[in-house]
């Protein structure tokens, strides 16, 4: 079997051919790369947002609980409570879903309330009621504590992230045991 020019082209052009389909694969394998770090980096930036703005409200709630409680006062330590529940159950919220969007799959997390959030309203409502013990201001102020500490996570990855939010709501849930056997 005798290979002529025009066979030889063919396969010259054959070869062009696998050539620029591996390059493009390559290539596109490569963009999907780029384009996972770029989702990954506009994703961390938005939990370190999030997790300044909790920070900022659970340290406005831990000093209006040091100030004597008078009307005005109880309202602002209502509302900076209220405020930091919500950050909280808002990071909660997007720390599961923009983590399914980056392809993570978290189910130790509750999407809109851990045992963080279930504390804060048990202090919430302790403060309404203006039935406040020892018991309970150490319980908002450890609970606040907590949250603060959690805020501190260093470097703010997903994994990390995931991995504050677990051990914090673990701290809490321990916290909110303690209160209720006393």
């Amino acid at each position: 079997m005798k290979l002529g020019v025009r066979d030889a082209l063919y396969l010259f052009i054959i070869f062009l051919l696998i050539a620029q389909l591996w390059s493009v694969s390559h290539e596109n394998e490569r963009l999907r790369e780029e384009q996972k770090g770029i989702k990954e980096t506009l994703v961390t930036s938005q939990f370190i947002h999030e997790i300044f703005e909790l920070r900022r409200h659970a340290k406005l709630t831990n000093a209006l609980m040091d100030t004597p409680l008078d009307t005005e006062s109880k309202l602002a330590l209502l509302i900076e409570l209220n405020n930091t529940k919500y950050s909280l159950s808002g990071l909660e919220r997007d720390v599961d879903h923009l983590g399914a969007w980056l392809g993570y799959e978290n189910d130790s997390l509750f999407p809109s309330g851990g045992d963080c959030v279930e504390l804060l309203e048990v202090v919430y409502y302790t403060v309404q009621s203006e039935n406040m013990t020892h018991e309970d201001v150490l319980l908002a102020s450890n609970g606040l504590d907590t949250i603060i500490n959690f805020t501190r996570v260093y470097p703010p990855t997903y994994g990390n992230i995931i991995q504050g939010l677990s051990d914090m709501n673990k701290e809490c849930r321990r916290l909110l045991q303690e209160a209720n056997r006393t």
